[in-house]
């Protein structure tokens, strides 16, 4: 069961793909109420939460690797610890287990023009807050919730331009900090970076 702000704005009546970001909030709190109908009746313990930047592949991932799953995945950023809480405290009282899948660009600049060529459109700054906002969130979540299992993946694309996919494996838990204390970046940086490569 798939639970996505951008498959219900597809549902929405009057949508437009090319103001995307005027449906952003009612899709958001839809996909939030079928979040917490979904923890009642779905009754497979293990429940998915997607974390990463717009266009970093997460939508790409969930369909080639998490097909035919049959618990509950969460496509979302998880912009925000605030929601990363609120969502894992919901299912710890449904006695189910969060697990979260990141998914990383290994271009950030790959990864802004796949996001300003999308059908969807939002501003700019929609790119940079989430992918600032996720990876913030990825590593509150490993200090605050050191047994919560995270599998990190990184988005990239091969010799014939399809997206691939590579899981980062890490001997131990401080390992796993290091690498996402590394990726920090701030709203600031990532506009920097990317106008520097544009």
């Amino acid at each position: 069961m798939i639970i996505s702000a951008d498959i219900i704005k597809k549902q929405m009546k009057d949508y437009d793909p090319g103001n995307a970001e005027e449906y952003h909030r009612e899709s958001a709190r839809t996909a939030d109420i079928e979040f917490k109908n979904a923890l009642k009746v779905v009754k497979k313990k293990k429940v998915i939460l997607m974390n990463g930047g717009s266009a970093s592949g997460k939508t790409e991932f969930v369909s080639e690797y998490l097909n035919g799953y049959e618990g509950i995945i969460f496509d979302g950023t998880l912009p925000t610890p605030e929601g990363a809480r609120v969502k894992i405290k919901k299912i710890a009282r449904a006695h189910k287990e969060a697990v979260v899948y990141s998914v990383i660009p290994d271009d950030l600049l790959r990864a802004f023009v796949a996001f300003l060529n999308r059908d969807r459109k939002f501003q700019d700054i929609h790119f940079y807050k989430t992918h600032s906002g996720s990876r913030k969130t990825l590593l509150w979540i490993a200090e605050k919730y050191p047994d919560l299992k995270l599998k990190i993946f990184e988005s990239s694309y091969n010799k014939i331009q399809n997206m691939i996919f590579s899981e980062l494996i890490f001997d131990n838990k401080e390992q796993e900090l290091f690498y996402l204390q590394g990726i920090q970046m701030t709203v600031e940086k990532i506009i920097k970076l990317v106008n520097e490569k544009i």
